[in-house]
């Protein structure tokens, strides 16, 4: 199996989305056609295809790189990296936007 589709498939029958189906039918969801169906029509697949983009673009690529001290393109450790740094950068930009809003910022 394409590791795009294995990634994705993660996705889908995660707890994330798990827990947001659940909430959805008010009720836990353990059906993975199901758990599909809410993915897809929630907007996940076209979420994931963005995020897959940029994980798998140069700057992302470049980033990886750097990163690990070797030309990485490998698309399990780019995906992997984007997914741990993206996220560590939203959750740094909204810290450095509420530190602003509260009078004082962390940017450099």
């Amino acid at each position: 199996m394409h590791c795009r589709v294995r990634m994705q498939l993660a996705e889908v029958l995660g707890p994330l989305n798990r827990w947001y189906c659940s909430q959805a039918y008010c009720q836990d969801v353990d059906d993975e056609d199901l758990l599909l169906t809410y993915y897809v029509k929630s907007g996940g697949a076209a979420d994931f295809a963005d995020r897959y983009d940029e994980a798998m673009d140069p700057l992302n690529r470049w980033y990886c790189s750097q990163f690990y001290r070797r030309d990485v393109r490998e698309p399990e450790v780019l995906w992997e990296y984007y997914s741990h740094h993206a996220a560590l950068s939203r959750r740094g930009s909204h810290h450095q936007t509420t530190s602003e809003q509260d009078g004082w910022s962390i940017a450099g």
